[in-house]
């Protein structure tokens, strides 16, 4: 692997520059596994490259940055067996320098080679103080006075939620679109002080896949319309950037790869998302056993030369992700 030294690399001590790595640092590789870093070594290359994908986000390396990519004929392959059995294929190893000569958008307007979102992250379970699906549900919900309020059609399964978590829930009068609102003891604020937070923990953030899925499901379920059955597609909205962004590595850390834009009408940002993992009970999405999330190789583009770091883990592929996208890179 040969990267930026600025390119930022998520550990179990949150995110590093490469440059700040550490020979026993324990980073992800494609697959959301954790592995050891055994070698970090900095350098200057004078042939840099950045590599930009049609979601925007961009990895940067010399000229020894290697992508794992799949090509139209994987593709079509991956679809085959699609919701019929597991697809074992490797995937193809290419240099930025080899994509260089290579036409990465056909004829019809479409890209060439793509490479798979990263699986999942396994990260430790953690010790939280609130459920993940409660805090979810509470940190987009709440209101001033303490009180929350079931989005329409969801009652039934968000008291659920929160009388299994051990919570009793008081209702109060109707608010305007005929749900009522309610409170809970414990409530959730005494159980976060003395520090209650403006923005989602890194502790829910960097919590196991299990809990970040009913962090994401709490989320889901605190506002309505954020599931279009018709389309089979979620969306988050936010008027701040801060949020989305953490709501973009959250998703991303799932596996799920993600389309943010800025809405000047209304001025809020919004994340749009497909997902196989069932995060509503009236989610009618298919199941799958071939991993297809993907984002498309957009554009190569030389760079001025700079620090480069080369990196080695015990991995088997030695494969590491990298950035807010987690791009699997070698």
């Amino acid at each position: 692997m040969a990267i930026l030294a600025n390119e930022k690399i998520l550990t179990l001590d949150y995110w590093k520059p490469a440059r700040k790595l550490e020979v026993g640092d324990y980073v992800f590789n494609s697959e959301g596994k954790l592995v050891k870093v055994t070698m970090v070594q900095e350098y200057r290359s004078e042939e840099c490259y950045e590599v930009t994908f049609n979601d925007h986000l961009t990895i940067s390396g010399d000229q020894h940055l290697t992508l794992p990519v799949e090509d139209q004929l994987y593709r079509d392959r991956t679809y085959q067996y699609k919701n019929k059995k597991k697809f074992r294929r490797p995937l193809t190893l290419l240099k930025v320098i080899r994509l260089l000569e290579l036409p990465l958008i056909s004829k019809r307007n479409r890209g060439v080679y793509s490479t798979p979102t990263a699986k999942p992250l396994e990260f430790p379970h953690q010790t939280l103080p609130v459920p993940p699906f409660i805090f979810g549900f509470w940190f987009f919900n709440r209101r001033a006075n303490k009180v929350m309020t079931s989005p329409k059609g969801y009652k039934d399964h968000i008291y659920q939620q929160f009388q299994d978590a051990g919570y009793k829930i008081t209702e109060h009068k109707k608010v305007a679109n005929g749900e009522r609102s309610f409170s809970v003891y414990p409530s959730i604020e005494s159980q976060l002080i003395p520090d209650i937070p403006r923005t989602i923990p890194n502790n829910y953030l960097l919590a196991s896949a299990e809990q970040r899925l009913e962090l994401l499901r709490g989320i889901m379920y605190s506002k309505s319309r954020q599931y279009k059955k018709c389309i089979d597609r979620f969306q988050f909205s936010s008027y701040y950037r801060s949020e989305i962004l953490k709501m973009q590595g959250l998703l991303e850390s799932m596996g799920l790869r993600t389309t943010s834009t800025y809405d000047v009408t209304r001025k809020n940002y919004r994340i749009r998302f497909k997902s196989r993992l069932q995060l509503m009970e009236h989610q009618e999405s298919p199941p799958v056993k071939v991993h297809i999330s993907r984002r498309y190789i957009k554009n190569i583009t030389p760079i001025q030369g700079q620090s480069c770091v080369h990196i080695e883990t015990d991995g088997q592929d030695n494969s590491i992700v990298v950035g807010e996208g987690f791009i699997a890179c070698l």
